[in-house]
């Protein structure tokens, strides 16, 4: 049955997001937002616009929503080092099981669309420059503290970070171990973390 007029804006997006989550974009019809939103066309289209308008509305949410999880992990007190760790670390727990095996909303849309799709590539480009940005601060602190090696150019390891965890995403949709996950996660710890033995010899 149809929503009535009178309908949840912030519902229907969270109802949208997790239909092009789960399908895709080319593999989300206008009838399955329709189904899944319980609006009517006439409804759909007069309140959020075409499918590729409404699609980027439902990035903008998937977005707000991860943002607001990873600052609040990247926010804490301590340590830079310890907070890019804990960090990197908490993400092996969305790369396996049944969480992992549905992959980032973000991850398909980029290997879906950027390739032919302007909005999307600029809107990727816009999420991705903001993300460096914050944690580039955040490695120069580490740096600064002694515990990350001072010859790396932060914003080069920010982006490291970043797609070192954007692969991590996609192999989650392959159902690895936890081992598997954490072989990968040890190795981009060790790249940019300075050795205890190397901390002493400064």
């Amino acid at each position: 049955m149809a929503r009535p007029k009178e309908f949840d804006a912030n519902v229907v997006v969270q109802d949208a997001m997790e239909a092009f989550w789960e399908r895709g974009y080319a593999g989300t019809s206008v009838n399955d937002l329709l189904e899944e939103t319980g609006l009517n066309r006439g409804s759909l289209y007069g309140s959020f616009g075409d499918k590729h308008k409404l699609f980027l509305t439902a990035l903008d949410r998937y977005d707000q929503q991860g943002w607001a999880m990873i600052r609040e992990t990247l926010d804490q007190p301590g340590r830079a080092r310890e907070v890019i760790e804990n960090w990197i670390q908490s993400y092996a727990e969305s790369c396996t099981g049944t969480e992992g095996r549905r992959g980032c909303l973000l991850c398909k849309a980029a290997m879906e669309l950027v390739p032919h799709d302007p909005e999307v590539a600029a809107w990727m480009r816009r999420v991705g420059r903001r993300n460096e940005r914050y944690l580039a601060r955040l490695v120069e602190r580490g740096q600064r503290e002694g515990d990350i090696d001072p010859k790396l150019d932060a914003r080069a390891v920010a982006r490291f970070l970043w797609n070192s965890l954007a692969g991590l995403r996609l192999m989650g949709t392959t159902s690895p171990t936890r081992r598997d996950v954490r072989e990968v996660i040890d190795l981009v710890l060790r790249v940019i973390v300075k050795s205890p033995k190397r901390q002493g010899a400064m």
